[in-house]
């Protein structure tokens, strides 16, 4: 079961695009905060979840789509016999299929930024856009498997947000909540 809330009227006017660039940190203050070990952390980090998502994409390629150009089905699995009394129901389907796109679609979407961003090379905006459009497909996805519209979820998502962060974001505000 899932409740609506409502924002205060003076912000009901407010589209979730805006309320996003209110509230999200700025590219700006981020430059001016980051620091080498900051970076190397999140290059290390980012190769990990990048070379993990590869791996991701292809189970989900043969778990979903039936492709097994990688060969997945000759993988082993220890404990199968764990699964074995899963069934999966059409709603567990659904999530389990939007959850795992979404995650290797951001994967996808975090490599064309490392790309750029560590290893120098100009934005690929057609790779961006396209990932991006993915990552819309699942999200839709997902919510159509919980029975929601995604402008309910802004809308639920705006009012979670307003209330942490009256007057826009802060760190203090962010850490505090932590």
């Amino acid at each position: 079961m899932f409740c609506l809330i409502l924002l205060p009227k003076e912000r009901l006017t407010v589209n979730y695009s805006e309320f996003v660039r209110s509230r999200f940190k700025s590219g700006e203050k981020i430059a001016e905060e980051m620091t080498p070990k900051k970076l190397g952390l999140l290059s290390l980090q980012i190769d990990d979840l990048i070379r993990e998502g590869e791996t991701l994409d292809k189970i989900k390629k043969y778990g979903f789509y039936n492709d097994d150009k990688h060969g997945c089905s000759k993988w082993t699995v220890p404990d199968i016999a764990d699964f074995e009394g899963i069934k999966l129901t059409s709603e567990q389907s659904s999530l389990l299929h939007s959850a795992v796109g979404n995650v290797t679609e951001s994967i996808e979407f975090l490599d064309a930024v490392r790309r750029h961003v560590f290893d120098g090379q100009p934005l690929d905006e057609d790779n961006v856009i396209e990932e991006l459009g993915d990552l819309c497909f699942y999200l839709e996805a997902a919510c159509q498997s919980i029975k929601m519209k995604r402008a309910d979820i802004e809308e639920i998502n705006m009012a979670k947000l307003f209330e942490r962060y009256k007057d826009g974001y802060s760190d203090q505000q962010a850490q505090d909540r932590a």
